[in-house]
């Protein structure tokens, strides 16, 4: 089966689980340099953060750092976050019937983030797309450790956890161990960072400013993802916002109370939200915790400006970033801004959501 005959054989099932929810002859030398035409300024175009492609005057020198991954609990007894809306890129995964979020900090870093957990055998993979980042993360059974140190000696990162670099590191009193940990990510690119290592490399190819989507985008409200029954993630469109507000239902937060917020009341709504459908296996390190195998390919939505296009994503390479692709083969460009990772294993019903279920999850939003 082709890749457009396999993307539009997705496209079809996943619409089906929409719930009821030239040359002037002169020469050269006689055109003024800094103008595209007689009588027009050309305007320098800015420096762009490479995980947001969001301009700054700054961006060049701000952005000469290594990015900062951060393990983040998303059980019923972590929320709300501290930090999650500063984050370029955040990749959710599943583990032990919840998720836990790899948090990608670059072109800003908050004071403090947390709270920060333990690493997962899906995570070197997912690290390995940034460029050597620093990884902050707290415990982990001994084979999953071991993985991570042999990761920093083959070059895929830098090991930044809490046993590396402590002083970076704080309790909080505001709730029980061990969701009460936190990290400064700015000391830790003091403590951990290497010399001379600058900004990542982009992971994803994103729109100019100003162009249209492609013929391939489809109007969409949002979307559900259902993790587990601890982790019934949504997104709806909020035109106000341009971007997608996040919803989740867990055991201790009903519809009413889905919004999802960071420590400060503020609501997660990234420019663009990016599902991969990923086959998990089980991890070398522990037979209970399941393992995203995030090298290979399979169906990709990516849900940007109001829009759906479905397609493939296609990694060949751990060291190489997802390559996103529409049904002829095209790459899908994003809306420069930040964007949410989703890797809900192969067999989820991910839906696309119609008008009244994105209007009733935007009628609690905060």
């Amino acid at each position: 089966m082709t890749t457009r005959h396999r993307a539009a054989t997705a496209l079809a099932a996943l619409l089906l689980l929409v719930p009821v929810a030239a040359c002037s002859g002169k020469d050269d030398a006689e055109a003024p340099p800094d103008t595209a035409e007689a009588g027009t300024t050309t305007v320098p175009e800015l420096p762009r953060f490479p995980l947001t492609d969001l301009p700054a005057a700054d961006a060049a020198t701000a952005g000469n750092h290594p990015a900062v991954v951060v393990k983040i609990d998303d059980g019923v007894h972590s929320r709300p976050q501290t930090g999650l809306n500063q984050a370029d890129i955040v990749v959710e995964e599943e583990v032990e019937g919840v998720t836990r979020l790899a948090a990608v900090f670059h072109s800003q870093l908050p004071d403090v983030v947390g709270n920060v957990r333990s690493a997962r055998s899906s995570d070197i993979d997912i690290v390995d797309a940034f460029s050597r980042p620093l990884f902050a993360w707290s415990g982990g059974n001994p084979g999953v450790t071991a993985a991570v140190l042999q990761a920093e000696r083959d070059g895929v990162l830098t090991n930044a956890s809490f046993d590396a670099a402590t002083p970076a590191y704080f309790r909080s009193n505001d709730r029980p161990a061990p969701y009460n940990l936190y990290v400064h990510p700015g000391q830790l690119l003091e403590l951990r960072a290497p010399e001379g290592q600058g900004a990542p490399s982009p992971l994803f190819t994103y729109r100019a400013d100003g162009a249209a989507l492609p013929t391939s985008a489809l109007p969409a409200f949002g979307v559900s993802v259902p993790f587990t029954p601890n982790a019934r993630v949504s997104y709806a469109w909020d035109a106000e916002r341009k971007g997608w507000d996040r919803f989740q239902v867990d055991g201790e937060h009903a519809l009413s109370d889905s919004a999802f917020v960071d420590a400060d009341g503020v609501q997660v709504a990234p420019a663009n939200v990016v599902v991969l459908v990923t086959p998990y296996g089980t991890s070398p390190a522990d037979s209970r915790s399941p393992m995203a195998l995030t090298v290979g390919e399979g169906d990709a939505y990516v849900f940007t400006d109001g829009a759906m296009v479905a397609g493939r994503w296609v990694r060949p390479d751990a060291a190489k970033p997802w390559q996103l692709l529409d049904g002829s083969g095209a790459p899908i460009a994003l809306t420069p801004g930040r964007t949410w990772v989703e890797l809900p294993r192969v067999g989820t019903e991910v839906a696309v959501i119609d008008q009244p279920t994105a209007q009733a999850l935007l009628g609690v939003r905060r």
